[in-house]
């Protein structure tokens, strides 16, 4: 069985501890950064689904391909062919099938 390539993840961090992730992030950027957070937090507290758009990425490593689109009730995600099904009103899964071609 052939192994998969190995991919190094970098770790070093060139900021001191309680910076932000960007290091040359303004003031602006931190306050817009945080009011983001809070916003998407309390999204996720009242269960209000994310908002996704029409995509397709084929996955560099991987070479899986997913496509994603959205429909009038459902929101489908397919992996390789294979589609998962997402209620477009409350994100919850709702089933799988494979694609009609």
């Amino acid at each position: 069985m052939p192994s998969a390539p190995i991919i190094e993840l970098s770790f070093h961090r060139n900021c001191n501890e309680g910076i932000p992730a960007e290091c040359d992030a303004s003031y602006g950027q931190i306050i817009k950064g945080r009011i983001r957070r809070l916003f998407g937090i309390l999204l996720r507290s009242l269960r209000i689904p994310g908002a996704i758009s029409d995509t397709s990425i084929t996955d560099p490593v991987t070479l899986q391909i997913i496509d994603i689109s959205v429909g009038v009730f459902f929101t489908k995600i397919s992996v390789n062919g294979r589609d998962y099904y997402f209620s477009r009103f409350t994100g919850k899964y709702d089933g799988a099938g494979m694609g009609c071609g």
